[in-house]
């Protein structure tokens, strides 16, 4: 296969054990140019490395969803089977997690389970479309763009569900009890890794933490960790039982679908008929790292920003009321810091560097 000339490699942006990432351009007639993410498989004899490969072109091909992270294409570029995926321009998890512990407070509340419930979405869009599980749901694994809109990536070891694997896979830190204990993993399965996130999101601190791979996995497998309270003594009721229920060792005692998961995410968020949506997203984004904003809107911005206000839901869009009320939230126990309430807050960001 000839090399393709409309793809060009402009910058590498990290690399795996599959192969490297770099941004690239999409050239087109009349100086048309499209930015885009060129995924290098690392191992192009090895006829087993190149068999995931393909697997993973395929399994992309098929997905096209707001939630998810495009494939463009797959094609030779400067020598090795590349796969073509949008650019998505914003920032990871890891990003968003690491600026709030530079302010040294805690991400939204709100923001946090709405995340979370964008990225139930994608999940359940890909295991009615395909089976598919992802298998490495992780903060470096989602994204958000500069819109607001919540993308989850790169789908290199994502698998059939229910299937068995020879060995780990996925990150230690975010795997379900039963991709270690049995090496299998099905869609519940990613919906305890998202827990493990969203614990993160929530409290600032993973869920799973040693010194080595081998104490981590042995407090997957044990299936016991911290109350997200013990860090975050401020978090409302229903978050804690979307947490409790997602983070069952025990997968039959999880949600049953990234739907249902979804669900409890969207009335916890928009039962008093306002909640966040991609446009609080995309503000909040936009003062969190003010870095990336011109030098006009930088002139605009608040001394005290991001606020978060409430978006006003339709009746009609809301998801419907359930017998459960959503508990008041009061004001915050002795000593919890103001960063961590679920109500609107203000979060004062760095100057430009």
């Amino acid at each position: 296969m000839a090399d393709s000339d409309k793809y060009r490699i402009q910058q590498e942006l990290g690399s795996g054990g599959m192969g490297k990432v770099f941004r690239g351009v999409l050239i087109g007639q009349a100086d048309f140019q499209r930015p885009i993410v060129i995924k290098q498989l690392r191992h192009t004899q090895d006829p087993a490395h190149l068999k995931l490969f393909v697997a993973e072109a395929r399994r992309y091909a098929v997905l096209d969803h707001e939630n998810i992270g495009r494939i463009f294409d797959f094609e030779r570029v400067a020598g090795e089977m590349c796969i073509i995926l949008e650019y998505i321009d914003g920032w990871s998890l890891i990003e968003y997690l690491e600026r709030h512990a530079e302010f040294g407070k805690l991400p939204d509340v709100d923001l946090s389970v709405f995340i979370a419930s964008r990225v139930c979405r994608a999940l359940q869009y890909v295991f009615e479309k395909a089976a598919i599980v992802h298998r490495d749901i992780s903060p470096s694994n989602i994204m958000m763009t500069r819109e607001g809109t919540v993308k989850l990536i790169d789908f290199g070891i994502a698998t059939r569900s229910g299937t068995r694997d020879s060995s780990l896979t996925g990150k230690p830190a975010y795997m379900a009890p039963e991709m270690v204990v049995e090496l299998r993993a099905d869609n519940r399965s990613d919906l305890f890794s998202l827990g493990a996130v969203l614990f993160e999101m929530l409290t600032g601190q993973r869920l799973f933490t040693g010194k080595t791979t081998a104490e981590v996995l042995e407090q997957v497998i044990a299936g016991q960790h911290p109350s997200p309270r013990s860090f975050n003594p401020a978090i409302p009721d229903l978050a804690m039982t979307i947490l409790r229920t997602a983070l069952q060792r025990d997968p039959v005692r999880r949600f049953a679908s990234a739907a249902q998961m979804g669900e409890a995410c969207e009335h916890y968020l928009y039962d008093k008929g306002y909640g966040p949506t991609n446009l609080t997203l995309k503000q909040y984004l936009g003062a969190l790292f003010p870095d990336a904003q011109s030098e006009g809107d930088l002139m605009t911005l608040q001394e005290e920003f991001p606020v978060i206000d409430p978006t006003l839901i339709p009746i009609s869009d809301a998801p419907p009321r359930t017998a459960a009320a959503r508990p008041a939230e009061g004001t915050l126990p002795p000593g919890a810091p103001a960063a961590v309430s679920a109500r609107p807050r203000r979060i004062k960001p760095r100057g430009p560097r």
